[in-house]
């Protein structure tokens, strides 16, 4: 059986003691949280241990929080201003470009995964090529700002290469093309399916 709390004074005590021990300054908890953690610690079937769960939760929630505000900071601070200027340029505007760089920047936005897929039906090579154009018409754009190391692919059979395999999944690649670039230093790629 979980050690746990006799009292919520205990509990209360022990709580603050492990914020302190984790550097975790228990303000940032709120009213309603810190109560059930209280009273998670003082439950014979969870204890100390997981109401110390709780806390950890909290702790890791108010940095996602941050960082999250951090990266909007960056993204809003954007010297060359790329998306806006996307938004408005006249080769541009309704380009795939600009919806890749929108999915990009959301899952910057997000802290999520950096390799993404464009979906719908493959694309022809001749389409992708345009494309791969326009991408570095972008890259000029974004010069000076958060958006940087723009870089592309000529389409690869990833299934000859050894490489048909998408992670634990039945999945499978066949021929793609590439779209990479950095934001604020974290490396996205777009996977782009090619027509064979």
């Amino acid at each position: 059986m979980p050690k746990f709390a006799a009292s919520a004074e205990e509990a209360d005590q022990d709580l603050r003691e492990y914020c302190e021990s984790i550097g975790f300054d228990p303000e940032w908890v709120a009213p309603e949280k810190w109560a059930s953690s209280v009273s998670i610690a003082q439950q014979k079937q969870y204890g100390f241990e997981e109401a110390h769960k709780t806390i950890d939760s909290d702790k890791d929630e108010l940095r996602k929080d941050a960082a999250a505000k951090a990266r909007k900071a960056k993204l809003a601070g954007d010297a060359a201003g790329l998306i806006a200027a996307l938004k408005v340029h006249y080769a541009l505007k309704d380009s795939l470009v600009r919806e890749i760089i929108d999915q990009c920047a959301a899952t910057y936005l997000g802290g999520e995964r950096v390799n993404l897929g464009l979906g719908g039906k493959p694309m022809d090579r001749e389409t992708y090529s345009e494309l791969r154009k326009e991408w570095r018409a972008a890259s000029a754009l974004a010069t000076g700002g958060v958006f940087s190391d723009f870089v592309s692919h000529d389409p690869q059979d990833k299934a000859a290469l050894g490489k048909g395999a998408v992670g634990a999944t039945l999945a499978r690649r066949g021929v793609q093309g590439n779209l990479l670039m950095r934001i604020n230093g974290v490396r996205f790629n777009m996977h782009i399916d090619i027509a064979d």
